[in-house]
């Protein structure tokens, strides 16, 4: 098992067996593992977010029989909160042996999905997401509203998962967002709304679950820090109203 555990900065963590840092954005000097080698994306960080460490686990990683990607600040656990562990190789092993992924919580959005999701991208690419994904599958559409317009979706781009399951997933997400990247324009974009590959990326993570019909677990995302921890809270109030 490998779960990469992803940070901008140059750091050290004490972390699980199983667990590793890797830089994304660029090496940058530092000696972490990083997303800038080998067959890579590392460029498109600044709109893609952690999805270049996705597309590098994807492309490069061969040897691992289970993957996934977790932020140093945010992270699974199946513990109590005041625990602040990380979920162990041992309970992902036995929770994959009964489902595809193991994911965040389902995060009620109100008043929708996409009305939430417009706080950081733009109305017409998520038109021009939708034109992509009706192309390419058009027989996905239904599911994509029933999502998008619904109130729950998954979130942070975290999940584990067997590496085939991985790389069926991002086989599917970067051929839906390299498309959508033809088309859309960001000339005028807040340094936010370039991150629009990420934030859609989130979303369309629960629509391919449901579509493709993968059993997902979810359990507890949780921050090591506490003043931390209490930012998310706060903003997911505010966006979630829970």
């Amino acid at each position: 098992m490998k779960i990469y555990v992803v940070t901008h900065e140059n750091m050290t963590a004490e972390l699980p067996e199983g667990y590793e840092l890797f830089k994304v954005g660029g090496a940058d000097g530092t000696t972490l593992p990083n997303d800038s080698t080998g067959d890579n994306i590392s460029v498109k960080n600044p709109y893609y977010c952690e999805l270049t460490a996705a597309y590098w686990i994807w492309k490069n990683d061969k040897t691992s029989d289970i993957v996934g990607l977790m932020h140093y600040r945010r992270f699974l656990t199946t513990k109590p909160e005041r625990q602040r562990e990380y979920i162990s190789e041992s309970e992902v092993r036995g929770l994959l042996e009964n489902c595809d992924f193991i994911a965040t919580p389902l995060f009620r959005n109100r008043p929708s999905v996409k009305q939430v999701m417009f706080d950081g991208v733009r109305e017409s690419d998520y038109l021009l997401l939708r034109s992509v994904v009706g192309e390419k599958y058009p027989e996905m559409l239904d599911v994509f509203d029933e999502v998008f317009d619904g109130q729950y979706t998954y979130f942070c781009n975290i999940c584990v998962t067997r590496l085939a399951e991985w790389d069926k997933y991002c086989e599917w997400l970067f051929g839906v967002l390299f498309e959508l990247e033809k088309r859309v324009d960001m000339t005028g974009y807040s340094a936010k709304e370039k991150r629009l590959y990420g934030y859609l990326s989130e979303r369309l993570f629960t629509v391919y679950t449901k579509f493709f019909k993968k059993r997902v677990t979810s359990v507890r995302l949780i921050a090591p820090k506490k003043p931390f921890l209490t930012r998310v809270r706060n903003k997911l109030k505010k966006i979630f109203g829970i």
